[in-house]
C-alpha cells in the first residue's frame, strides 16, 4: 500500500465534514453521473479515505458503500495534487494482485483526481474506472481535475454552513481597534471564492494580486492571514460581489452570500 503522508490532519479534516457514512445526496451525484457520461466508463466514485477504509460518497456503477483502505487505489491519489491515473492495473506491480483488480469490479484503468481542501490536505478523489486498460489525455486529466474542484468547493460551502440572503448582524465597532478592521481567515477566503465559483486566478486578476499571494492567503489556516493590507484588498473586492464574512469573534467564523449583489 502507499505511504500515508499527512495522515492525522488529513482524517481530522475527514471528520470534520461530517460527511461519512450520510445517505446519498443529489450535489454529488450529478457530479459522479456527469463525470460517467464525459469519460465513458462504467464506473465513478466520490471516494473519501478513512482510516481503515475507503468509503463512497457517491458512485455509479458500483454497489458496495466502501471498501478495505489497503485495497484502495486513492492511497496514492491522496499523495499528490495532480491527477493519478493508472492505464492498465494488471501490467502495474502496485495493484496487479490487488483484490479489485484480480476480483470485482475488474479494475484495469483507473484515474483519480484528489480532493484538496486545504494545502496537502487531501481527503479522497473523484475516480473513474474501466474494465478495459486505456489512457488519459492532459486535456481529460484537466477536466477531471475540474470535476474535483466543484466537489471541494461544495464542501468548502457545507463546512462554513453558506447562506445566501439571510439578514445579517452587523459588525459592532466596539469588538475592533479604531485602527484596524474585522479581520478573515484563509479559509473564508477560500469558501467565499467556492461560493462565487471563482477560480484563483479570477480573484488574482480581479485584484491586481499574484495568484501566488493568493494561495498564500488561503494557506492561513488559523487566525489570521499574515499580510493585513493583502486581506483588506481580497475581501473588499468579495464584499463588493456579494460576500459578507461574519463570525469574527468566534471559534466558528464563516461567510454568507448575498445573491442579488453579485456582479461575476
Amino acid at each position: 500500500m502507499a505511504p500515508r503522508q499527512n495522515e492525522s490532519r488529513r482524517l481530522a479534516a475527514i471528520h470534520r465534514l461530517q460527511l461519512l457514512d450520510t445517505p446519498p445526496e443529489p450535489a454529488f451525484d450529478r457530479i459522479v453521473q456527469l463525470a460517467q457520461s464525459l469519460f465513458d466508463v462504467p464506473i465513478a466514485l466520490i471516494s473519501l479515505l478513512d482510516d481503515d477504509r475507503q468509503w463512497f460518497k457517491s458512485k455509479c456503477g458500483l454497489n458496495v458503500p466502501d471498501t478495505p483502505r489497503e485495497q484502495a487505489f486513492c492511497n496514492y491519489t491522496v499523495l499528490h495534487d495532480s491527477v493519478f491515473v493508472v492505464p492498465d492495473a494488471r501490467a502495474d506491480a502496485a495493484f496487479s494482485a490487488n483484490a479489485l483488480v484480480t476480483g470485482e469490479p475488474f479494475i484495469r484503468f483507473y484515474a483519480g483526481a484528489p480532493l484538496v481542501v486545504a494545502p496537502e490536505t487531501r481527503v479522497g478523489s473523484l475516480c473513474i474506472i474501466d474494465r478495459k486498460p486505456r489512457t488519459l489525455n492532459a486535456d481529460e486529466a484537466l477536466l477531471l481535475e475540474r470535476l474535483a474542484r466543484v466537489i471541494t468547493d461544495e464542501l468548502w460551502l457545507r463546512n462554513f454552513a453558506v447562506t445566501p440572503g439571510r439578514k445579517l448582524q452587523p459588525f459592532t465597532p466596539a469588538k475592533h481597534s479604531v485602527n484596524t478592521e474585522p479581520m478573515i481567515t484563509g479559509m473564508q477566503v477560500r469558501a467565499a471564492r467556492a461560493a462565487l465559483s471563482w477560480s484563483i486566478d479570477k480573484l488574482a486578476a480581479k485584484t491586481g494580486l499574484s495568484p501566488n499571494t493568493i494561495k498564500r492567503a488561503e494557506a492561513d489556516q488559523q487566525d489570521r492571514p499574515s499580510s493585513l493590507a493583502t486581506i483588506k484588498i481580497i475581501r473588499a473586492n468579495l464584499e463588493a460581489q456579494g460576500v459578507v464574512f461574519i463570525g469574527h469573534d468566534t471559534a466558528a467564523p464563516g461567510i454568507q452570500l448575498i445573491s442579488q449583489q453579485r456582479n461575476i
